[in-house]
């Protein structure tokens, strides 16, 4: 009983951690390209204390499910906030022309 503990545990770490993107501005557009495909269509605003649609102009971007990609005004981790501001500009950038296509 105790192995499908460990197992059920393992899973659902996996399961998490695979859910978070890698913040990879070389795999935005990829990952785009698979939301596109399983209809998550969503854009990840960044920003502190007004956030935005990165990219993106905010009447489009309103109308769809909101990501974060780094929303708070306190940080200590500026390359990681850039990493994710250049990873929410790839990617709205591939999804905002399939929604502009459907359109």
């Amino acid at each position: 009983m105790k192995i499908v503990h460990v197992l059920g545990s393992a899973l659902v770490v996996v399961c998490c951690l695979a859910a978070e993107p890698t913040w990879n501005p070389g795999d935005a557009s990829k990952e785009a390209e698979q939301d596109i495909r399983a209809g998550h269509i969503k854009f990840y605003w960044a920003g502190s204390i007004a956030s935005r649609p990165v990219g993106v102009p905010i009447e489009v971007a309103k109308k769809y499910p909101q990501a974060n990609a780094g929303i708070g005004c306190v940080t200590n981790e500026i390359p990681l906030r850039e990493r994710q501001e250049e990873y929410a500009r790839r990617y709205n950038e591939k999804m905002f022309a399939y929604v502009s296509q459907k359109h």
